[in-house]
């Protein structure tokens, strides 16, 4: 495989002058794969693996072929690609994975690319312009595109890859093909692979001689829901010692929320002396710690005093905001019971 350091460090697919708002995640990705290819996979051939009229690339008649070349060529270059996607998706639920599977073997057993200094590419340069080019969509009016979210699910896969052995390079290959599909496609991983990304809170701590991740005793996560349906993820953050969390609709709060019975300033959580809490400040309407379904904090019946938090918690604010408090790994890899 030809060396990746003259892309990865002055390779551009920005023309000087240019709107880069037209710049989409997939323009970028296309650029970066026809560029690791030596060309053997361009943009065209990538809507091939995925698009809904993929099978015209290759028509017959010259004519055809053309003015589907002319129709990708606009495509690529704007949001609609990913209406054309979702259907794609939705016809053939494994159509991401299928897709990344001919990618790769294009790319190692055609182009002569090597599985795990490309799975590291995947890693470092292809991200920081598909990331890029997210962020554009985003300005552009995908306004469900979460960089919160989408920067915590990416750390995780990536952490996820690292601790792969070297054996397994072409399985990480696969799996970052087909999370670029579906992250550009829906602005998220696919749900099936965070739950897999994510480790069963231990029990107790390991020892350090064991081989398994440690807790982080320095750092927690929250996870906010979009219902009180554990499985509709909105967002998530990585809560420190050093520092308070506040939740609340002031605009200085770490998480602001914009339901109106949510208090200015809500509550917010702190670690003391190794011990989380939960401090209600004051709200109106109330925080509430759900353990095993059970109610075992309300401040409204209980006061304002702080409350020890343990991990698995749940914490609803004024009934309308859900949350779900949790431990971290080491490599910041979120711990679920």
């Amino acid at each position: 495989m030809r060396s990746t350091t003259n892309t990865e460090k002055t390779r551009s697919f920005d023309v000087p002058g240019e709107d880069c708002g037209w710049h989409t995640a997939l323009y970028y990705f296309a650029e970066h794969i026809r560029s690791l290819s030596h060309g053997r996979v361009n943009h065209k051939v990538l809507y091939s693996y995925i698009g809904t009229n993929g099978h015209y690339i290759n028509h017959d008649n010259p004519t055809i072929r053309k003015r589907t070349a002319a129709v990708l060529s606009r495509l690529i270059h704007s949001r609609r690609y990913v209406e054309d996607f979702r259907m794609s998706y939705e016809k053939n639920p494994r159509a991401f994975d299928e897709a990344a599977r001919l990618l790769c073997a294009e790319l190692c057993e055609e182009a002569g690319c090597d599985a795990g200094e490309a799975a590291g590419y995947f890693r470092s340069a292809l991200w920081e312009d598909v990331e890029r080019g997210l962020e554009n969509e985003r300005e552009d009016g995908r306004v469900e595109l979460n960089p919160d979210r989408i920067s915590n699910e990416m750390r995780s896969l990536f952490a996820w890859c690292e601790e792969l052995p070297p054996e397994r390079c072409r399985e990480q290959l696969v799996v970052l093909a087909s999370s670029y599909f579906h992250l550009m496609t829906f602005g998220y991983l696919d749900e099936r692979l965070v739950f897999e990304l994510a480790d069963e809170t231990p029990l107790v701590v390991p020892d350090e001689a064991e081989d398994r991740p440690c807790l982080r005793e320095n750092r927690a996560c929250l996870i906010k829901y979009a219902s009180d349906e554990q499985g509709a993820m909105a967002n998530w953050w990585t809560l420190t010692d050093d520092r308070p969390f506040a939740i609340g609709r002031y605009t200085d709060c770490d998480v602001i929320e914009s339901n109106p019975y949510v208090s200015r300033s809500h509550c917010r959580i702190v670690n003391k002396n190794g011990v989380w809490c939960l401090e209600d400040q004051g709200s109106r309407h109330g925080s509430r710690v759900l353990r095993d379904d059970c109610v075992v904090y309300d401040s409204v019946r209980d006061g304002r005093q702080p409350f020890e938090l343990a991990f698995g918690d749940r914490i609803v604010l004024a009934g309308v905001a859900h949350y779900w408090f949790g431990a971290l790994l080491e490599g910041n890899r979120v711990a679920r019971r």
